[in-house]
């Protein structure tokens, strides 16, 4: 039977402000060896599948550092610690990012991105019946551009790649596959 692995040490590496990384010194119960691990420390996030009171997913279109590209997601953002819960963060972030307002959430998904490296969960929020109440109100290091995909649309665009975030395409996947 699989079972979890004991910690003997933890030792804290470089901390870069968002993540930090923490090497952790772990006993095998199988073969009583010792390995290291790396695990990235990094904040937990949500994302909203909105939808329009006519069935538009409200998107948003981003450029992304880490590919040095430009990507069709699902809004969304880090939990911030001053946030009183996930479902908080992401009222706050569809706000933020897109002007559009939920008056309900429903928790979809919640998943591990990564777990051989990162500690952290994403939670994916539906949120049907959005409306538009205000511009959105980005962060100075944030350059997005909100955009309206028909629901029906949505499975040929992830087929041929035009959706390629891995995040959002899970997301948007599960939903479809739970609304078949």
């Amino acid at each position: 039977m699989i079972k979890p692995w004991p910690i003997i040490e933890s030792t804290k590496g470089p901390d870069m402000s968002l993540f930090c990384i923490r090497i952790n010194r772990c006993r095998s119960p199988r073969t009583s060896q010792e390995h290291d691990f790396y695990i990235i420390d990094f904040p937990s996030w949500v994302q909203i599948i909105p939808i329009t009171p006519d069935d538009q997913i409200v998107m948003v279109r981003q450029y992304r550092h880490g590919c040095g590209q430009i990507f069709l997601e699902l809004p969304g953002g880090l939990i911030d610690e001053s946030d009183l819960s996930p479902h908080q963060t992401a009222k706050r972030e569809l706000l933020e990012e897109t002007g559009y307002r939920a008056e309900n959430l429903i928790l979809l998904t919640r998943i591990y991105p990564q777990p051989a490296v990162l500690n952290n969960k994403g939670l994916t929020y539906l949120a049907r019946q959005v409306t538009k109440v205000a511009e959105p109100n980005l962060d100075p290091a944030e350059d997005i551009e909100v955009c309206l995909v028909e629901l029906q649309r949505i499975p040929e665009m992830i087929r041929v790649g035009e959706i390629n975030h891995g995040q959002t395409v899970m997301a948007l996947s599960v939903y479809l596959l739970l609304n078949k």
